[in-house]
This record gives C-alpha cells, sequence and structure tokens, in this order.
C-alpha cells in the first residue's frame, strides 16, 4: 500500500515538474522573444510618384508647409487633409449638415444651426457666410479645425452659418476661389428670402446678413463685399428680397502688396517669398499690387462701394499681414466710406492662433470680440 502511494506522489512530482517546465517555456516567449509587432511604426512619407514618369519626382514648386507640386502637376498636400462629419455637436449642441450648392462643380456647403432655445420660440437668427483660410491651397470647409470653430462660434453668437467649401489652388486656380465663394453667397441670399433650403428660409434673418473669412477666407470676404458693392461682376448682385450685407469680419486678412507699408518686413527674400505663392495661386493672371491681394491700390471710390454697414478686422501682434491689415483700417476709415469700423489686436500671437489654441484666453477673448460683432443689434 506504502509503495503504491509513493508511485502516485511520484507520478504527480512529474506532473507538476511538466507544468512548470511549460510555464517557464510560455513566459520565455512572452519576454526574450521580440514583439514586432508592437515596434512604432515609421513616420509616414510623401505618396510615391509613377515610376514611368521622371517628372513625378522633381519638384516644380516648393509651397511648404502647406503643399509641394511636382512637374508632372502632381500636388502632395502636407496640412490640412482631414476631414469630419457633420452632426450635433456635443459640445454646443450645435447641429450642421452638408449641403451640395453646384452639383456641376462640386460646390459645396457645411451649415449650422444653433441649439433651440426654449424661451426664444421662432426666433430668427443672423445669417452668417464664413470662408475657411489655407492660403488658397489647403484646408476645407470640413477640417476639424473649421468644424469646431464654427460650432463655437455659431453657439455664443447664435447664428445660422453656412461654411463654404470653393474649390483650392493649384487644381483651380484663382479666380475660382472667388468665384465659388460669390455663387455661394448668391445661392445663401436667395434661400434666405424664399428656400427651399429651410435652415436659411426658416431660421434665417436675411436683414442682418454677416460675411466672415480667416486669412485667405478673409481676404475673400473682402472681395466678396467688394464685389456686391460693385454690383458683381458676374449674374448681377446680391439676388433675394433686396439682400444686403450687414456687416463683413476679417479675422487676420492675408492682404499683401509691391511696396511695404509701415511696418511690414522689407526684408527682399521674404518679401519676393510671398509675391512668389501669390503668383502660384492665381498662375500669374494678378500682379501682388492687383486690388484683390492689395486693397491699398484701389482709389477712395472703390472703398465708398464696399456693399456693408459695419466692418471689423481683427489682427495678432506677430503677424506679417499685421501691418496691412491695419493699414486696411486707416485707409477704409479715410476713403470716406459711409459706415462704422472696428479693429481688434491681440498682442504677442501668430497668425490665426485661435484656431489651432482655442481654449487659451486670448483665443477666448477674441471669440468673444467676434460674437459681439454678430450679435450686437
Amino acid at each position: 500500500m506504502v509503495a503504491k502511494t509513493r508511485r502516485q506522489l511520484a507520478k504527480l512530482t512529474l506532473l507538476l515538474l511538466a507544468l512548470l517546465l511549460l510555464l517557464a517555456a510560455i513566459l520565455l516567449c512572452v519576454f526574450l522573444i521580440p514583439r514586432h509587432h508592437r515596434r512604432p511604426l515609421p513616420p509616414a512619407s510623401p505618396p510615391p510618384g509613377n515610376a514611368s514618369n521622371p517628372d513625378d519626382s522633381i519638384v516644380a514648386f516648393d509651397f511648404s508647409p502647406y503643399l509641394i507640386m511636382y512637374k508632372s502637376g502632381r500636388v502632395h498636400r502636407l496640412d490640412g487633409t482631414a476631414r469630419c462629419s457633420a452632426g450635433v455637436d456635443e459640445a454646443t449642441g450645435v447641429t450642421s449638415k452638408d449641403v451640395v450648392l453646384d452639383s456641376r462643380t462640386g460646390l459645396a456647403a457645411r451649415m449650422y444651426l444653433p441649439p433651440k432655445d426654449p424661451g426664444s420660440s421662432g426666433r430668427r437668427h443672423p445669417v452668417l457666410v464664413f470662408y475657411h483660410g489655407g492660403a488658397f491651397v489647403i484646408e476645407s470647409a470640413f477640417t476639424p479645425l473649421y468644424h469646431a470653430y464654427l460650432n463655437g462660434v455659431v453657439a455664443k453668437a447664435r447664428v445660422v452659418a453656412v461654411s463654404v467649401e470653393y474649390r483650392l489652388a493649384p487644381e483651380h486656380r484663382l479666380p475660382t476661389a472667388y468665384d465659388d465663394s460669390w455663387r455661394a453667397l448668391k445661392w445663401v441670399a436667395r434661400n434666405a428670402a424664399s428656400g427651399p433650403e429651410p435652415w436659411l428660409r426658416d431660421r434665417g434673418n436675411l436683414s442682418r446678413l454677416f460675411v466672415a473669412g480667416d486669412s485667405a477666407g478673409a481676404n475673400i470676404a473682402h472681395n466678396m463685399a467688394r464685389r456686391a458693392g460693385a454690383g458683381g461682376t458676374e449674374e448681377g448682385g446680391l439676388d433675394g428680397g433686396g439682400a444686403a450685407i450687414t456687416g463683413l469680419l476679417l479675422l487676420d486678412p492675408y492682404f499683401w502688396g509691391k511696396k511695404p507699408v509701415a511696418g511690414e518686413t522689407t526684408d527682399p527674400a521674404r518679401r519676393r517669398q510671398y509675391e512668389a505663392t501669390w503668383s502660384f495661386i492665381c498662375g500669374g493672371r494678378y500682379g501682388i499690387d492687383d486690388p484683390l491681394v492689395d486693397p491699398l491700390s484701389m482709389p477712395a471710390s472703390q472703398w465708398r462701394k464696399l456693399a456693408c454697414s459695419r466692418v471689423a478686422v481683427t489682427s495678432s501682434g506677430l503677424d506679417d499681414f499685421r501691418p496691412r491689415g491695419l493699414a486696411y483700417v486707416a485707409a477704409l476709415n479715410g476713403s470716406g466710406w459711409d459706415g462704422e469700423i472696428q479693429q481688434y489686436e491681440t498682442p504677442g500671437e501668430r497668425h490665426v492662433y485661435f484656431l489651432d489654441r482655442p481654449k487659451d484666453p486670448d483665443s477666448i477673448k477674441e471669440l468673444a470680440f467676434v460674437t459681439g460683432f454678430l450679435t450686437r443689434e
């Protein structure tokens, strides 16, 4: 009996020993064998060109940090290509949707509606037409950067907003962005007057129409007010119930010119760079002193035709475009234009800083200025 018990204990000991050896082997695999699948991915590289076309790897124009264009015509965008969906924003309660304005060209927009206020049933809201920035070559009405910004503006100012998806250079060089933007503005005016777009027809107040943008979008916004004041160079003026622009809001506007203004850089290389990028954007069609990019070249008579009753211009202290933005304010003030102009500056900040850092104190103050401009009766 004792011998039998000893044999059983020996078998049990062998079984336990085998289990320990198996466990040791498993641990050895986990800790000693290299875990290749957990290594970080290599950094992203530019998309490969066409190996059969040598021009596909030769840089024709380097517009870093925005894009690189190759001799073959291939364009590699370095920023502003992400997209996000429309819907209900949890943080603000703002609802958004995407609409196609022209199926032939692909002209589209993202619309925003503020959350309902129980105390103001049936109230109509100011209408804001917004043009995004991005040097005319990157960004979109559908990028997370501008989606977040418009959600914030709409929630605070309680406006019905239309963020325009205009076509970009270099695939569509200027004046395409201006023409798309003009068609979008006319579409908004028509629909706010009589539909069929319900957010504009039923919730928008056409008597309080604002046009705004940042950087290149601010350049577009200015040129839309200029075009509307001139009666429009295409298809007449704005449509719909005597539509007129109430306010023009230019956030760190992209303006430049041949001759430096006070406070602007005089470095020849820097100025050549801005001139070269403008020429790239418009395909050499417009000079750097054209009124499209340099409003200071406009005669006083054109300033007086600016189609709005209020203008606000913001600037950032470290922005290369700041001096010409200030000169814009002075020129408008001195032109005899019959309207009200406001200027807001944030010292020590760079170009359109408020987009990247919306929760910073300076950004919150700038948003309050924007909100005040849009909500003031």
